[in-house]
């Protein structure tokens, strides 16, 4: 008998968590929208108004977001100044992106913008980057916009469905 309840306490664990964990999903990707963003702003004011060098450009991007997207941009200006492999910015972009956005609430919709970017930073003339900058913080609003409809539709489902479904397994099994 002890056995059973223990069973079902981690049966009804298990699943409330993967719910409460699918449920964080949609709760941090606006979050992480919003820093994407907020990166892309500062590298377009730097490309748009400075002469900084686009690795400088890159970090000074990376500092002014959150966590989860810092290291994309870190990892860019990273590959960059390292510079002894020849690589572009475009590259130094993508690799970052393959490598670190693992870590954050992105869906790859949103990292195919960054990744259309990268075809751009570097390669052209200041006014076009600018406005591939701009255009990029374009979609990512409307990104933004279509993540919050997600999360107020399917946050608190996702955590009911979680508990739910294990207490169904529970009384299933027993």
């Amino acid at each position: 008998m002890l056995g059973k309840a223990i069973g079902a306490l981690i049966i009804l664990g298990a699943s409330s968590y993967a719910g409460w964990h699918v449920a964080g999903g949609y709760a941090r990707r606006p979050a992480h929208l919003r820093d994407l963003q907020t990166a892309l702003a500062v590298l377009q004011t730097e490309v748009e108004y400075g002469a900084t060098p686009l690795p400088i450009a890159l970090r000074s991007a990376a500092g002014a977001t959150g966590p989860a997207v810092a290291p994309i941009f870190g990892g860019a200006a990273a590959r960059l100044g390292a510079g002894s492999r020849g690589i572009t910015p475009g590259d130094a972009l993508r690799e970052a992106i393959a490598e670190e956005a693992a870590a954050s609430a992105l869906r790859p919709e949103d990292l195919d913008v960054l990744r259309a970017l990268a075809g751009t930073l570097g390669a052209s003339g200041r006014e076009d980057q600018v406005r591939h900058l701009a255009l990029a913080r374009e979609r990512l609003t409307g990104l933004e916009a279509q993540a919050q409809e997600q999360r107020a539709r399917y946050e608190k489902l996702a955590r009911y469905v979680g508990v739910l479904s294990g207490a169904a397994l529970v009384l299933i099994l027993i």
